[in-house]
């Protein structure tokens, strides 16, 4: 059985929880990674070294392929687009809709004006 086929609405969060996992592991350097080196050897230093053995290749890894994402040619594509799929028209759809709704509400409001005070000048 799935996770989430419980709790959906626990998605976005569970979304903005990986999207900020992978922010982190983006932005460690594998310098951090590097265990500094204690003058025991015990059972814990040989275990958070092996840890980090494990570790470093998959933040490398993760680290090389997001690296597009954080490049200036991703967000200058997706701002070009988004300009040229919403904004563009923009100026000439504004003008087309004031048109319109002040159309409709004339129209809106002589329906609604008596016929003795709103009436045609051609028939009077």
């Amino acid at each position: 059985m799935s996770l989430l086929s419980f709790r959906p609405q626990a998605l976005p969060s569970l979304c903005l929880s990986l999207l900020l996992l992978g922010c982190v592991v983006a932005s460690m350097t594998t310098e951090s990674l590097i265990p500094t080196l204690s003058p025991e050897n015990s059972r814990w230093s040989l275990v958070r070294t092996r840890v980090m053995e494990m570790v470093k290749p998959l933040v490398t890894r993760t680290k090389d392929r997001w690296q597009w994402f954080w490049g200036p040619e991703a967000v200058q594509g997706f701002v070009q687009t988004y300009y040229e799929d919403h904004l563009k028209d923009l100026g000439s759809r504004t003008q087309a809709w004031l048109q319109s709704s002040r159309d409709q509400l004339l129209n809106k409001t002589h329906s609604l004006c008596p016929r003795l005070l709103c009436r045609d000048r051609t028939q009077g």
